[in-house]
């Protein structure tokens, strides 16, 4: 006999967890599926920032739960030059007029525009709504020239948003670096105005476990425990139609689950279960791949900046971020590709890129990674590194890489209609939370 289900959240990350805990708080019956495999427990990387509507649903506080804010974004230059931003924005304008960069003048106006357009999203504006049914509210739409305006600049390139509020080279390319590190983009592409709007999202920053503290993880597994939560670990071997509302999913031979929805949190969720990611979303980053590599030390190195607690980019110029995105969609590796890397609590450092190729182009035709790509990938990942701290070389003794690609393969969940797929964003947890209410709101009609 099946077991029923309103939600089947399939990962393990901190955004599975969430929407799997507030479904079931919310009346829903969840249930979180992870991957049939052993991981080791390494030390968390930092994670998105648990919005308050979140927290207080979840009742966190009666938890033992200590997380810190990373404490800036850094970016470090080829010439030994860094950029630094904070999440305040007072703190940060101090910091720019005290290296006499005229954009303090003006940053206050660019946070508020951008964190106005961070409040925009497809289900809100006008023309997500309207339909050949409903052409006044079409027509509205297209009279409406604010309504016009904040969707061009929301779907507009990031070098044009940025370009109308700064003027240093050094600190648009920081913000660009930064924001599109998530959808492995480039400036100049439509729609990532968005991601740098979504970046400067207060639920964007990120928080960090201290060291020797409980996981941020560990803790959400035993909220969604509390709350009911289902927690089943297997692979899916078949699904199949159950009805009009349900979906049967078989784990192995003996175990099987009914739902009405399946629900990824993150394209690389869906990517890992064999489920095909977000393409429509301007921010969801296509034809790349994620590129993780964990670097464990012999001992620890002195900090980039000085600062153990930041979330640092390695980028020489913008032209690097352009000539890498475009790299990734032609199929090939970039050596000075944008990298982002932070230290765990353990002394580890954690790094990652987006700028890949989720597939390799040679002889005329497309394949897909080999372990020699994989190597290939961890070396430059270690170059870059190496680039900005030369005394690392000498201290790693062990490099852990992932890399995680878009699936391309007929899959299991091609023919189900009751799959939902988060878009990559910046802001994870409320965005994954967001959607769980819409669904139910949507099934309670």
């Amino acid at each position: 006999m099946s077991v029923q289900y309103d939600f089947l959240i399939i990962g393990e990350d901190e955004a599975s967890l969430c929407a799997a805990a507030c479904a079931a708080r919310a009346g829903a019956r969840a249930a979180l599926l992870r991957p049939n495999r052993q991981k080791k427990q390494n030390a968390p990387a930092a994670s998105p920032a648990i919005p308050n509507f979140v927290w207080r649903r979840l009742e966190l506080q009666d938890y033992d739960l200590t997380l810190e804010p990373i404490s800036a974004h850094v970016t470090l230059f080829k010439d030994g030059s860094s950029m630094v931003t904070y999440a305040g924005s007072k703190e940060t304008g101090q910091a720019l007029a005290e290296r006499n960069i005229d954009d303090h003048l003006v940053w206050d106006d660019f946070i508020d525009e951008v964190s106005s357009l961070a409040e925009e999203n497809l289900s809100t504006l006008p023309f997500a709504r309207a339909n050949p049914a409903n052409g006044k509210v079409l027509a509205s739409f297209l009279s409406d020239a604010t309504a016009l305006d904040r969707t061009a600049r929301l779907f507009g390139s990031c070098a044009d948003l940025i370009d109308d509020y700064l003027s240093s080279q050094t600190l648009k390319t920081h913000i660009s670096a930064h924001a599109l590190a998530a959808a492995g983009s480039s400036d100049l592409e439509t729609g990532s105005a968005s991601a740098v709007s979504e970046f400067f999202d207060e639920h964007s920053w990120r928080l960090r476990t201290p060291k020797d503290a409980a996981s941020l993880r560990a803790v959400l597994e035993k909220v969604c425990q509390d709350a009911g939560v289902d927690i089943h670990s297997g692979k899916i071997t078949e699904i199949a139609s159950e009805g009009e509302n349900y979906v049967l999913v078989m784990l192995g031979a003996e175990e099987e689950l009914k739902t009405r929805t399946i629900f990824f949190s993150t394209p690389d969720a869906a990517w890992q279960a064999g489920a095909h990611g977000s393409v429509l979303n301007s921010t969801s980053g296509g034809a790349h791949a994620s590129v993780t590599v964990r670097f464990k030390l012999s001992d620890r190195i002195p900090p980039a900046a000085a600062d153990d607690k930041a979330i640092f980019q390695i980028v020489d110029d913008i032209d690097d971020v352009r000539d890498a995105r475009a790299a990734a969609v032609k199929g090939k590796l970039f050596d000075k590709t944008p990298v982002e890397f932070e230290y765990t609590a353990n002394g580890e450092i954690i790094a990652r890129t987006n700028y890949f190729p989720a597939a390799f182009y040679e002889d005329g035709a497309w394949r897909g990674w080999t372990g020699q790509d994989r190597q290939a990938a961890a070396a430059i990942v270690k170059s870059r590194l190496i680039s900005r701290m030369p005394d690392l070389a000498s201290q790693i003794r062990r490099a852990e890489a992932e890399v995680i690609t878009p699936t391309t393969k007929p899959g299991l969940f091609d023919d189900c209609d009751k799959v939902v797929i988060q878009m990559r964003r910046h802001n994870s947890i409320a965005a994954a939370v967001k959607l769980i209410d819409e669904i139910m709101a949507r099934d309670a009609k």
